[in-house]
């Protein structure tokens, strides 16, 4: 259908009322664009799972808004062209997302598209946006349509330089595409270089060429302005990494002091404690020497632990890998053996049906001839009687064998990543202990230091020059051991809390990784089994087939 057809189709829908994503109208569409007749009716019966759907079309419903397609976190392709949207918004959840359709709405911004970073084709054709942006985090970009709009300004297509696997972009119908003394399928055939296809034209050498002459300085000016950001994107997808692999070790915010400074990010007691001064402060640098010595060892001991796991975890995969292939070829082999000896058979049981057909089989008694026949068609079906049992019985007992050595490998790798996960908790936890210790004698220490700094200034008559916070302790000796006691309760509450964090992720870690294990095996058992069944039972009914042309006059 041509775009001029889709927009009069368009315009004859302007009477609707104004449209409303809601699960009636998802569920709606979702059936008209399913099964149709017997199947489109039962899965009509069913219940209807918005979360498993992948594809969705909410074309010309008059929508005035995106919303309440959070639901659908499975979608990989939606269309909400033919509407009246003038947001992108609401999109952020729909992570697995490879395909969106905007087209023909009053869109004016590109904009909240960053989370979707698995998206391939983008269309936002035909609405009222005046500029490219906010899609250089698309990095997986494929296809990009923002024709018949309203773009005027060149700036900003420098960004799509950062789209790699960008092959095909059309901006066709837009007032940058008007000036013919710089002709834009020049300009991008120079500004990028990953470009195959503009407006649907393969674009060629002497229009790359063509546009390194006419825009050299323009180029040169985007290359140096580039070249910093390329740095600044290379780091920050280094510490992307590197936050990535500290959490999978359960580590994160270990390396460094964020653990210690959260300790004082919020503590009034502690602050005023610290307000003497340098001595003070001195005891809070030898705690925080410390807690880095702590906190690094348990960061380091997290990556290697790590690395010690997922080799196993390698290991794991292997044996099991080998272990299925081995019985993958047991299988492979004996079904080869299997439809050698079925074939034959079966091409037995044809010839001698064939034959049976031109005999009467309606008298009580038969001849020699016969006789022969039936005696041989009874043979042939006991030997595919006994094939289908030693073969059943063949192929079952090879998937139990696999099955029982799988559950064998896996008890064994349960044994052993348990033993590891736990030897990583308790080198943990020792460092958490040492933590602790060292944050009682801070505070001890510190009590100690401001309590001397308190009496020392009353003995000099200096009192009014002591900190606010430790003036009332001058009337009560108790108020700078409370405060330090509700800084070390807070301190040790925070620490507690990393420590169960570390703890309770490396549990459920190990607990899912299991359950994985055995789900996933119990789950490739079944399929196996009812793979078995299947075949077995399909060259049953076929064989069965050959004999019907007599059963009704005969029981075989």
């Amino acid at each position: 259908m041509s775009e001029s057809t889709l927009a009069t189709d368009a315009t004859f829908n302007k009477e609707l009322e104004p449209g409303v994503i809601s699960n009636e109208m998802l569920t709606k569409a979702i059936l008209e664009q399913g099964h149709k007749g017997e199947a489109g009716r039962l899965a009509q019966l069913n219940e209807l799972h918005l979360e498993t759907v992948t594809v969705i079309r909410l074309e010309f419903q008059n929508i005035l808004k995106i919303d309440h397609l959070w639901v659908m976190k499975n979608l990989e392709v939606l269309s909400l062209s033919f509407n009246k949207i003038d947001k992108i918004e609401n999109l952020s959840r729909l992570l697995k997302l490879k395909e969106l359709n905007l087209s023909f709405n009053y869109i004016e911004k590109i904009e909240n598209l960053e989370k979707l970073t698995n998206l391939r084709i983008l269309s936002l054709y035909g609405n009222r946006i005046t500029r490219i942006e906010n899609v250089d985090k698309l990095e997986k970009l494929v296809i990009f349509s923002a024709g018949r709009n309203s773009i005027n300004t060149l700036e900003g297509l420098e960004r799509l330089r950062f789209l790699k696997e960008l092959r095909s972009l059309n901006l066709a119908d837009n007032p940058i595409a008007e000036d013919a003394s710089k002709p834009l399928r020049c300009y991008l055939a120079t500004l990028l270089p990953q470009l195959k296809y503009y407006e649907y034209v393969l674009i060629r050498q002497k229009d790359r060429d063509a546009g390194k002459e006419m825009f050299q300085r323009e180029l040169i000016d985007i290359l140096e302005n580039e070249r910093i950001e390329i740095i600044e994107r290379m780091n920050e997808a280094k510490e992307r990494e590197d936050e990535i692999k500290l959490s999978k070790s359960f580590v994160e915010h270990l390396n460094g002091h964020q653990l210690f400074d959260s300790l004082f990010g919020n503590d009034p007691e502690g602050e005023a404690l610290l307000s003497i001064g340098s001595e003070a402060i001195e005891l809070k640098n030898d705690y925080r020497n410390d807690a880095f010595m702590f906190t690094q060892h348990i960061y380091k001991v997290g990556l290697a632990q790590h690395e010690k796991r997922q080799a196993e975890i390698q290991l794991y995969n292997r044996c099991i890998s080998d272990e299925r292939k081995i019985a993958q070829a047991q299988g492979q082999r004996y079904i080869n053996g299997f439809l050698h000896t079925y074939n034959s058979l079966f091409e037995q049981a044809k010839e001698i049906v064939a034959n049976l057909k031109t005999k009467d089989l309606t008298s009580k008694t038969y001849n020699a001839e016969t006789e022969k026949l039936l005696d041989d068609l009874n043979l042939c079906k006991s030997g595919f009687n006994s094939l289908f049992e030693d073969t059943w019985h063949t192929l079952m007992g090879i998937e139990m064998q696999l099955f029982e050595r799988t559950e064998e490998g896996n008890t064994t790798f349960e044994n052993t990543i348990k033993e590891m996960t736990n030897q990583f908790i308790e080198l943990a936890q020792a460092q958490f202990v040492l933590l602790r210790e060292a944050e009682i004698h801070f505070s001890d220490a510190l009590v100690d230091t401001v309590q001397q700094f308190v009496t020392f200034r009353a003995a000099a008559g200096q009192a009014d020059k002591l900190p606010d916070a430790l003036k009332q302790s001058l009337e009560d000796k108790d108020v700078i051991s409370n405060m330090a006691a509700g800084m070390r309760d807070q301190h040790m509450q925070l620490i507690d809390e990393r420590e169960d964090k570390l703890i309770t992720r490396s549990r459920n870690w190990l607990k899912e990784l299991c359950d994985e294990l055995q789900n996933s095996e119990i789950n490739r058992n079944r399929a196996k089994v009812l793979e078995i069944t299947y075949f077995l039972d399909q060259h049953r009914q076929t064989f069965i087939g050959a004999l019907e042309a007599v059963a009704s006059k005969l029981e075989v």
